[in-house]
């Protein structure tokens, strides 16, 4: 099944003094470019209009304003209104247009999906000579001159200006239209709400996509006319319940709003999403670095210790990074072995204190025993014996606090 394209047509408020920058971008020379091919830029050209239509508008807009300006100050005059005809020569000539948030011009921008231009015919192949299909294919000649005509149709000589951009993504045509009329009191305004396409969005797509239909191009999708029928069906479907009535129908989704994003917007949106996306990337990359210096430091501790260099597990200098995993577990380890090795030593020093306690005892039990003279030789000899035991005792009350004293009861 072939694939549907679609017309698309914007339309957007312009005012006299916004036409300089209008230009400006139109000539490459300033705004915002980054979606610009400057190689390419030569390609764009000027469809209606004279090199400087910018300035004959400006200077048109202005002569409206001093025109009806002169024909006030004349009527007044006539009219012999002194004081009126002073107020007014102090305010100066007014805009010729109605106060509006939109602005009394509009900008128009005709195009299609870029696709759509690329889809070349057997019969259009001929073109070629090199150019891309947007720039000298037939379907963009043939939508360049549907959509001269269309704007002629419509707005007559109204449309002071029309260009084609190529170098952009898609090929598209910027029109300006200048909505000259007269006011019931004469005055020459401007006023947007005479052409009907301007006045109604709905008649305006509905022109368009039938002027392009002969092309294959849809008209854009009725979002206006859906939001309508579901705002409409809901309102009685909610005065119906009001009123107690049942109904099986269920309220209808109103579709969103579409809002157009420029390109400049667009952009600067995407900018942000990739400068989050290396934010995120260098804080990954900063982490990535800190676990591999980790995983590094960790290799060289278990390598040392591996061939049997254990000061790697040494506390380090307090100016010196933290150790590593590997160095703590190492450490804690070593240390336990450490603890475990000075606790068994204690146990053995205090059971041969022990055995030496229980021997002297029995040393005196046989002294007493034994004839006089063999007990003063050992009664000569056991301060020394006392001494060695009671710094034995000592030095195991200070290693073990909790260690009882000799000769204390240990049930």
């Amino acid at each position: 099944m072939a694939e549907t394209f679609r017309i698309v047509m914007r339309m957007k408020g312009l005012w006299p003094k916004d036409l300089g920058g209008f230009e400006g971008h139109r000539l490459r020379k300033g705004g915002d470019l980054g979606h610009v091919d400057s190689s390419r830029s030569g390609l764009n050209r000027r469809l209606i209009g004279d090199e400087d239509w910018a300035r004959q508008v400006q200077a048109e807009v202005l002569d409206m304003a001093q025109e009806n300006f002169a024909d006030e100050l004349e009527s007044l005059k006539r009219r012999r209104r002194k004081a009126q005809m002073l107020a007014r020569l102090t305010e100066g000539p007014k805009d010729p247009w109605r106060a509006t948030r939109h602005g009394p011009m509009r900008e128009i921008i005709l195009t299609a999906n870029r696709k759509w231009f690329e889809q070349e015919d057997e019969a259009d192949s001929t073109h070629s000579g090199g150019l891309e299909p947007e720039v000298g294919s037939e379907r963009a000649r043939e939508f360049e001159e549907r959509a001269i005509a269309w704007l002629r149709k419509e707005f007559g000589e109204d449309v002071v200006h029309a260009r084609a951009d190529l170098d952009e993504a898609a090929y598209h045509i910027h029109a300006v239209i200048l909505p000259r009329a007269i006011a019931q009191d004469g005055r020459r305004v401007l006023q947007p709400s005479k052409f009907a396409v301007i006045r109604d969005y709905e008649e305006g797509q509905d022109s368009v996509g039938a002027w392009f239909a002969e092309l294959g191009l849809q008209r854009g999708e009725r979002r206006a006319k859906r939001t309508r029928d579901a705002l409409e069906h809901n309102s009685l479907l909610r005065s119906d319940q009001g009123k107690g009535a049942r109904t099986a129908e269920d309220p209808v989704p109103i579709p969103k709003k579409r809002r157009h994003v420029s390109p400049r917007d667009w952009r600067r949106a995407q900018e942000l999403k990739i400068a989050e996306r290396d934010k995120t990337l260098v804080t990954q990359e900063r982490k990535l670095a800190r676990d591999r210096k980790a995983v590094q430091a960790i290799v060289r501790v278990v390598k040392a210790v591996a061939a049997g260099d254990i000061s790697v597990t040494e506390p380090r200098d307090k100016n010196t990074p933290p150790g590593n995993l590997a160095r703590q577990i190492f450490g804690r380890a070593f240390a336990r072995l450490k603890d475990q090795a000075r606790q068994d030593a204690e146990a053995r020093v205090a059971k041969a204190h022990a055995e030496i306690v229980k021997a002297d005892e029995v040393i005196v039990r046989i002294a007493q025993l034994l004839p006089a003279a063999a007990r003063n030789q050992i009664a000569a000899a056991r301060p020394m014996l006392s001494a060695r035991i009671t710094s034995l005792a000592r030095w195991l009350r200070k290693t073990s606090p909790g260690r009882p004293e000799p000769g204390e009861d240990t049930q």
